[in-house]
């Protein structure tokens, strides 16, 4: 914020002094130069010396500079006065300033008076018509009004003090404000990716069209398309005010937010019969520049459990707030049961990262040996269900991208068996977060719950859990209740940017109604995490016990996985 001070004669003459050292210093740049300020008396000296300057300088420009600031910021101080008297060099490499400090301005009062334009801001108390302060805090003040005045639009807006007066050991002046047009943000360019979804570009238009334009809705705007996994930013937004419009340019790439893991392998049965072994994990983003996600994962460990998931997801559809989501999971057990869940979702979009889901969810199980007991059975289930969900991103974290995340889920609906027909509810609750205590020490905390209300169970419609998505030290859906808590941690350690090593302490708590079983379950272990150029590579170790089984090396279980990202 510049001043107007009505001693021109005297800035000129400083101006003129610190010319005339330029050139003296000019030949002294190749070594240390020195700068000595000194006051007219003791005091000011003592004065000068408390309120501090750089005294060793490289060449003679930093001299001058020096020179001037302190000149500055003494005017700031409130030593309005304050003039250089002499200057001198006293050797080769020292040069002393004499400066009159003058009397010191304490305070300054400003008039605000009956400013309509203030008075429509509501900025000050209407009571008072003049503001006394320090006059050391006058810039400060006047940045702050004039950010104030910025946050409700106006950001051509532009204020001063004019009519400035001295009196005794105090200065009056007058605030003097322009307002211009407020300004609302009216167009969003996209730059750099000419096939961004329309339905985000749309929706994101009308969560922002028409705002007041500000830094902090400037900011919002930003952290909306950080949110966005599948672009980047490659600069901060810039904004282009017109007569009468005001436009924010953005500008996107691109970037690859797919990602892969898996292996796939090949035995023989008993019957030496071809059989496939391994596991894929696929997830797919925005191939089709709709913003979509595909996830598919299979896995099958030859013999006993095979799984299949695919689902599919499509945001703001037709431009619109709203989005579909369906899935299809396939779990078979041995040569006991299959199950075959279905389900798909309509969504309102609060904004990208939370949404709520209405939707219809349906599974058919098949007793594969068809003994239909009380405990096994083929049956059919549909529950109308609700879902919402969570998810927040911390962009500039490469090993751990995904900071939080809330998945509530709660179906209402029935099952018929060829036993019976149960009306049935169910809760599933998952939670993420991470804690970070500084740069290199954070913890991780994640719960998975589920419960199903029914009067009857049987076991193929049971919860599964178990495996390195969930508690850690056991297989893979090896468990299964009708009722699972659970509270799953690691404290992580960064060893550098791209490396991390973590514990593993997990915790649950499971009932089983077919089985009248319930306990505790345990898992303990390590890891170690290496981020790469094509992906994340992961190792862990770790045991699972149960109340009845203590802890055995016999029972660990080492995770392996590498994501590639493409």
């Amino acid at each position: 914020m510049r001043y107007f001070y009505q001693n021109l004669e005297l800035i000129l003459k400083q101006t003129a002094f610190l010319i005339v050292v330029f050139f003296i210093c000019w030949n002294g740049s190749a070594q240390n130069l020195y700068l000595k300020i000194m006051g007219q008396t003791p005091d000011e000296s003592h004065t000068i010396d408390s309120i501090g300057y750089h005294s060793k300088h490289a060449d003679a420009k930093s001299v001058v500079t020096a020179a001037n600031d302190f000149s500055q910021k003494l005017i700031k101080l409130g030593y309005l006065e304050s003039e250089i008297q002499n200057n001198q060099k006293t050797n080769d490499s020292t040069f002393v300033f004499k400066i009159a400090l003058g009397k010191r301005t304490n305070e300054i009062h400003i008039y605000i008076g009956n400013n309509l334009q203030l008075q429509f801001l509501r900025l000050f108390d209407e009571k008072k018509d003049t503001l006394i302060m320090p006059y050391r805090e006058v810039e400060p003040f006047l940045n702050q009004t004039l950010s104030k005045i910025e946050t409700k639009g106006f950001a051509l807006a532009k204020l001063k003090l004019i009519q400035i007066k001295k009196r005794n050991d105090f200065l009056e002046a007058t605030l003097s404000i322009k307002l211009n047009d407020q300004r609302h943000l009216d167009d969003l360019v996209i730059s750099g990716y000419p096939k961004f979804p329309e339905g985000h570009k749309y929706n994101i238009k009308r969560l922002y069209k028409k705002k007041i334009f500000n830094q902090d809705n400037l900011k919002k705007l930003y952290t909306d398309f950080e949110k966005f996994r599948f672009v980047k930013q490659v600069k901060y937004p810039e904004i282009l005010f017109a007569n009468d419009s005001t436009k924010v340019y953005v500008y996107l790439e691109k970037t690859n937010a797919n990602s892969f893991d898996g292996f796939i392998g090949f035995s023989n049965n008993d019957k030496q019969q071809l059989i496939f072994n391994g596991y894929v994990d696929l997830t797919l983003n925005n191939i089709v520049n709709t913003g979509e996600t595909f996830t598919l994962y299979w896995k099958s460990d030859g013999n006993k459990q095979k799984t299949f998931n695919a689902a599919i997801a499509l945001p703001y559809i037709f431009k619109t707030p709203f989005g579909l989501k369906a899935h299809l999971n396939i779990f078979k057990q041995d040569s006991t049961f299959q199950n075959t869940k279905t389900g798909i979702d309509l969504g309102y979009f609060f904004n990208y990262n939370s949404r709520l889901y209405l939707g219809y969810q349906a599974t058919e199980s098949s007793d594969i040996q068809n003994v239909n007991t009380t405990t096994i059975s083929d049956f059919k289930n549909s529950f109308v269900t609700a879902n919402f969900e969570f998810l927040d991103f911390k962009s500039d974290d490469y090993l751990f991208p995904e900071n939080s995340k809330i998945n509530l889920k709660v179906g209402v609906g029935s099952r018929n068996s060829k036993r019976n027909t149960n009306k049935q509810v169910f809760f599933s609750i998952d939670l993420k977060h991470n804690i970070y205590l500084n740069d290199k020490n954070s913890f991780n905390i994640k719960s998975e719950n589920y419960y199903l209300q029914s009067n009857q169970y049987i076991i193929n419609e049971l919860y599964r859990f178990g495996g390195i998505n969930s508690i850690r030290g056991f297989n893979e859906n090896s468990l299964q209740a009708n009722f699972f808590s659970s509270v799953l941690t690691e404290y992580r350690y960064r060893l550098s940017p791209n490396v991390y090593v973590h514990s593993i302490i997990d915790y649950g708590y499971y009932q089983d109604k077919t089985s009248d079983s319930k306990g505790n379950l345990v898992g303990l272990g390590f890891g170690f995490g290496l981020l790469t150029k094509t992906g994340l590579f992961n190792i862990i170790y770790a045991n699972g016990s149960t109340k009845e089984q203590n802890v055995k090396l016999s029972n660990s279980i080492v995770h392996i996985s590498f994501k590639t990202n493409f």
